[in-house]
């Protein structure tokens, strides 16, 4: 089975280390909760701005999830020191999904995938079944892996923050865009399939893809 989904909108935020420019204090006005989010959390609340979506259904994905706050409670059990509530709280992967649900009061169905290499083009396949009742769709895929010891992860540690998004509708009018398999050096794999549709989208003209279930 194949959807044809367009793309509405979409954002891509990215840095080797860390990126500073969220806008968290703008987009997270209550100072409690903006202290409690992950760094996942932050990413994905920037990329929904971005791409002006606030209400509806949402797919998420990570291949690694929340390693920050899982890293930060194997290394007070290794120390025989009490687990941070918040670590524990922000280590599952619907962390970052959740958060943007209360941050934006959304009600909505909300998918959390992790598929490894495959973690990007499988959130893009759920975003499109969800279309199949759903007007629009926010699909996003993140990676957040700036911790101490990610030198372990080699093939990962190019770009140890990136985030990639996209607000979709179902369609049936034609595919305008057939992504390829190539890989860039830096991008997660996780997150390859997502960024070669992102640099394939043109301004002022219809991003359609055809997705294979």
């Amino acid at each position: 089975m194949k959807i044809n989904v367009e793309i509405i909108s979409k954002s891509l935020v990215h840095d080797p280390l860390k990126i500073q420019t969220l806008n968290e204090k703008e987009l997270i006005k209550k100072m409690i909760l903006r202290r409690r989010l992950s760094r996942s959390s932050k990413i994905l609340v920037y990329l929904a701005s971005k791409c002006e979506f606030k209400n509806g259904c949402v797919v998420y994905g990570s291949a690694f999830g929340e390693l920050g706050d899982s890293v930060a409670i194997l290394e007070a059990i290794k120390d025989k020191e009490i687990v941070s509530p918040s670590a524990f709280q922000n280590s599952v992967y619907n962390t970052a999904a959740s958060y943007h649900s209360i941050v934006e009061g959304n009600k909505d169905e909300i998918y959390t995938l992790s598929s490894g290499d495959n973690t990007s083009y499988t959130v893009m396949q759920e975003g499109a079944l969800a279309l199949m009742r759903k007007e629009e769709v926010f699909v996003c895929a993140v990676e957040a892996m700036n911790f101490e010891g990610v030198e372990v992860l080699n093939k990962c540690k190019n770009e140890l923050e990136y985030g990639i998004a996209f607000k979709i509708r179902k369609t049936d009018e034609q595919a305008t865009i057939k992504v390829n398999d190539s890989t860039t050096l830096g991008v997660p794999k996780s997150l390859q399939w997502m960024k070669n549709l992102y640099d394939l989208c043109q301004n002022e003209t219809k991003n359609i893809v055809e997705v294979e279930l």
